[in-house]
């Protein structure tokens, strides 16, 4: 063999290494992945906005929304639970104050709902849910986890001691 085809055999050991090494580089740790909660047959999202009526369109009608604050904190989600009754919007504010991991994702899968929260920022987002049930909101790099409750009507009565009488 003369000293190119040595020099081109080489390039080509040497490529496939580095290649090898690079397609190694990319895999995916799927082992923080959480199972479904709980997931509806349907693959829209639960708070797709409903038709509103002709004439509302028309003049721009629209109803405030509510706005919701959920805080990213080391601790976990503040709040852990949050409330939001059917068929009403919400403006979703999402706030990133963990000191120890600043750049982290906020997935809310029931609702479409995927973002990246950075330390101090405000993330906002528009929901409307239209289907009842406990959903919930996840920080996928830290495994923290909170829930929204989606109800009907009036709101559930909190519980109060057995021991207190009306």
């Amino acid at each position: 063999m003369s000293v190119k085809h040595l020099k081109i055999l080489f390039s080509l050991i040497l490529s496939a290494m580095l290649i090898s090494e690079t397609v190694n580089a990319f895999e995916i740790d799927f082992s923080r992945r959480r199972k479904k909660l709980d997931q509806k047959s349907s693959r829209e999202p639960a708070s797709q906005n409903e038709s509103s009526s002709q004439l509302g369109e028309f003049f721009g009608a629209t109803s405030p929304n509510q706005e919701v604050v959920i805080l990213n904190t080391e601790k976990g989600f503040i709040p852990r639970t949050v409330r939001l009754e059917k068929g009403k919007a919400y403006t979703v504010y999402v706030v990133n104050v963990n000191e120890k991991d600043k750049n982290v994702s906020f997935v809310l899968d029931a609702h479409a709902q995927y973002h990246s929260t950075y330390f101090g920022k405000i993330q906002m987002f528009e929901i409307k849910p239209k289907h009842e049930g406990v959903y919930s909101y996840q920080c996928p790099e830290t495994s923290i986890e909170g829930r929204m409750v989606v109800y009907t009507g009036k709101a559930p009565a909190v519980r109060g001691l057995a021991t207190e009488r009306e």
